[in-house]
């Protein structure tokens, strides 16, 4: 047995050094280049779809799912190629592979798991690309699902990027699942002698007339008691917004509805109401 694993890492050495031996400055640049043209492809696919979904915003969704799929092929293609072409031989090519894959298993764990977690994302679907999510502080939509993380666009223009190693183990809350519409909660405080009859008929007829709000969907408005102060009544108006990228837009435009319609009516006076809003999960 001694001899046989001696033997063994003679040839893996043997392997080692052949294919370090073989290699030349030609194979190098051509390996180089199919991973730029890899790049300069995947670039220019997005910027077909970003120009098709324009055209035509029903493919949005569709195009969204296909393209993380597609990024992933065209990638493996060109390692793939690239690794035939540096390749003397398949046994030069196997020894050496496996001495890579014990070395990056040692010093990039971290990355390894990234990797899977990308690949468990793209097949699980827990969102996609399109999709409005919160991930612990960050809310916004998902611009990029990669091998590596996840980005994801706020409201406020930030874009965060998320590791997908960490998207296996916490909690992502998806607003839409991949659908266009999604549900808009604004709430507001009221006086607790409101008429309440009178408050749910003006919120509802607001949500109605928001420019935003997908009619086809229900519209919803409810009353909580405000623990924090016992003089005041919180009035909440749930409708759907027919595209979530401008579920902010209709939240802001609601309560600007909802509190002008109260003043006007005289259940708000000017020092009265407070106004917050927050999306929910279609």
């Amino acid at each position: 047995m001694p001899g046989s694993e001696k033997e063994i890492s003679q040839l893996t050495q043997g392997s080692e050094a052949s294919l370090f031996a073989q290699l030349s400055l030609i194979k190098i640049f051509i390996a180089v280049v199919l991973v730029v043209i890899a790049w300069i492809l995947l670039k220019w696919i997005r910027g077909f779809f970003d120009r098709l979904e324009k055209h035509n915003p029903r493919l949005r969704f569709l195009l969204r799912q296909v393209e993380p799929s597609l990024r992933i092929a065209v990638w493996f293609a060109a390692l793939l190629l690239s690794a035939e072409i540096l390749a003397p031989s398949q046994n030069a090519f196997l020894a050496a592979l496996g001495s890579a894959a014990l070395a990056i298993g040692l010093g990039l764990q971290d990355l390894i798991k990234n990797l899977i977690g990308g690949l468990v994302v793209i097949v699980d679907r827990p969102f996609q690309t399109g999709d409005r999510v919160q991930f612990e502080d960050a809310y916004g939509e998902v611009k990029q699902i990669g091998l590596r993380s996840t980005k994801v666009l706020t409201d406020t223009g930030i874009l965060v990027t998320i590791p997908n190693a960490d998207v296996l183990t916490k909690p992502v809350f998806n607003a839409n699942a991949g659908v266009a519409e999604c549900m808009v909660s604004a709430k507001l405080a009221l006086p607790s002698d409101a008429d309440v009859d009178q408050v749910l008929n003006l919120c509802h007829k607001v949500a109605v007339c928001c420019p935003y709000t997908h009619l086809a969907r229900p519209i919803e408005v409810d009353f909580e008691e405000d623990r924090r102060r016992l003089d005041t009544t919180l009035v909440v108006i749930l409708a759907y917004v027919y595209d979530h990228r401008f579920a902010p837009a209709m939240k802001t435009d609601i309560l600007r509805r909802t509190r002008r319609e109260l003043k006007a009516h005289g259940i708000l006076t000017p020092l009265d109401g407070t106004a917050q809003s927050e999306p929910h999960q279609a």
